[in-house]
């Protein structure tokens, strides 16, 4: 081997190696490609368009703030939260010896003016029979009169402020004005009352009512006493039976916020019985305004543009699991969902959620719940 071709041969080995490590580089496995955004998807619903909801309260027709007329210590509370109570029982008392002594003092007084009273007639009929001997003047006689008449006046007096102690007396004990419940206990034994401070609240026995403030530039005409509406329960509107209301009364004048109350008494239906109200529920009360249907989805599916009643939506397209930047027209709120006026239809389907982190022509994949995954392993 001659010292020319050395090299020629160094030269070879080098250029082999070198493939050998770019083919090793080649045969490297490529990077894995990042997981798809989880997305949960709602589907935009179609609603009456004048089913107007609002809040409304069960109550019951008959209900009570009961207190003592004047203060004292509580000797006892007799009942408590949810006790059945017949009219005229006792609930509770305060302690009757200030209102015992009160009466003592006042019987004290009437038997003074009473004793002063008839002093003063006493001196009348001397004065009128030595005033017609001559032995008495005009005067004099006057003012015996002037007595009887203010002694009259004390004696009474003192017999009025008797029988305020005497009824004074009579209200240290609270008693149930109707049949009913206990709703409320405000106060235990031994506590100072207040005049007037609340003890305990009662509901009659009667059947409930429901009362909602309904904006009056919302009412239609149609709405009168008589008219029968529907309600469900405000806390799971989709889940829960209706209710049928009729309309007992509207207020004619407007609260501050212009607003009239509505009083509706319950109807007897199907679900009668089957969900009994409870006083202080809460429903969600339909009135239909006469508009077309609308289009809905919840609040949280929407992003907000800059102007009022704009903003956009993503739409999923199952088709390569894409979604699409939409906008849309926006009109009212009601309770978590609103109104979708333009650019969306009923049954498709949207982002629920996250719109500040999605983008137009993004791929994603729907998000199903462990329940749903579970529920669709099984055979």
């Amino acid at each position: 081997m001659t010292r020319t071709s050395l090299p020629l041969l160094l030269k070879v080995a080098l250029l082999a190696a070198l493939s050998t490590q770019l083919a090793a580089c080649n045969r490297r496995p490529a990077r894995p490609e990042a997981p798809l955004r989880m997305v949960k998807l709602v589907t935009a619903s179609a609603a009456a368009g004048g089913d107007y909801r609002f809040v409304a309260l069960v109550r019951q027709a008959q209900r009570a703030d009961l207190s003592f007329e004047s203060g004292g210590r509580l000797a006892g509370v007799m009942v408590d939260v949810g006790d059945t109570v017949r009219r005229g029982q006792v609930l509770a008392a305060l302690d009757p010896e200030p209102a015992h002594l009160q009466v003592l003092q006042a019987q004290a007084q009437v038997r003074s003016a009473a004793g002063q009273l008839q002093e003063r007639r006493d001196q009348l009929r001397q004065q009128q029979a030595m005033y017609a001997d001559g032995a008495a003047a005009k005067l004099t006689l006057d003012a015996a009169q002037l007595a009887v008449t203010m002694a009259d006046a004390a004696h009474g007096a003192a017999c009025a402020a008797l029988q305020l102690a005497e009824r004074a007396q009579r209200q240290g004990v609270l008693r149930a004005p109707y049949a009913g419940r206990i709703r409320t206990r405000l106060a235990e034994p031994g506590a100072l009352a207040a005049a007037g401070q609340t003890v305990l609240q009662i509901e009659g026995d009667g059947p409930p009512q429901v009362v909602a403030d309904l904006p009056a530039a919302l009412l239609p005409a149609s709405l009168k006493p008589g008219a029968v509406l529907t309600a469900r329960s405000a806390d799971q509107p989709d889940a829960s039976p209706p209710v049928r209301l009729a309309l007992r009364s509207l207020a004619s004048h407007l609260d501050a916020g212009g607003t009239v109350q509505a009083i509706f008494d319950l109807q007897p239906g199907p679900q009668a019985g089957q969900a009994p109200l409870r006083s202080g529920a809460a429903l969600s009360l339909a009135i239909d305004a006469g508009a077309p249907p609308m289009t809905s989805v919840p609040l949280t599916a929407v992003a907000l543009g800059a102007k009022a009643g704009a903003g956009h939506v993503f739409v999923f397209h199952r088709n390569g699991n894409v979604l699409e930047r939409r906008p849309v027209v926006l009109g009212r709120q009601y309770g978590e969902r609103i109104e979708i006026r333009q650019g969306l239809r009923p049954g498709e389907e949207v982002a629920g959620a996250g719109t500040a982190f999605l983008t137009d022509h993004q791929r994603v994949a729907p998000y199903q719940s462990a329940s749903t995954l579970n529920a669709g392993e099984q055979p």
